[in-house]
């Protein structure tokens, strides 16, 4: 069983390798804030949003497809909007790789 003595020790060989570094390492580099760009909504992106919303809307009131059928409504309700922002997304990324 080890003595006082020699757990005395070995406690301080243990602080001091954590320790020492601390006090005589080098300072830490000073965080750079980095400025988060926000999503830039022009006029058209807004109507393009509210159109859309407005689309599914009354497409989903006018055909009623939990009565009449899920095909059609796919194809004229979300179909139609999903293609927009889809073309859309692609046209966007590629004047980004222009820059």
């Amino acid at each position: 069983m080890p003595g006082f003595t020699e757990t005395l020790i070995i406690v301080a060989i243990i602080l001091a390798i954590i320790v020492l570094p601390k006090r005589f390492g080098r300072k830490p580099e000073p965080v750079i804030k980095r400025i988060k760009k926000s999503i830039i909504l022009t006029g058209w992106t807004r109507i393009a949003i509210i159109v859309s919303i407005l689309w599914l809307a009354f497409s989903t009131l006018y055909l009623t497809p939990w009565n009449n059928g899920w095909t059609f409504y796919i194809y004229t309700g979300p179909g139609p909007v999903a293609l927009f922002w889809g073309i859309f997304w692609i046209v966007l990324g590629f004047k980004k790789m222009g820059k």
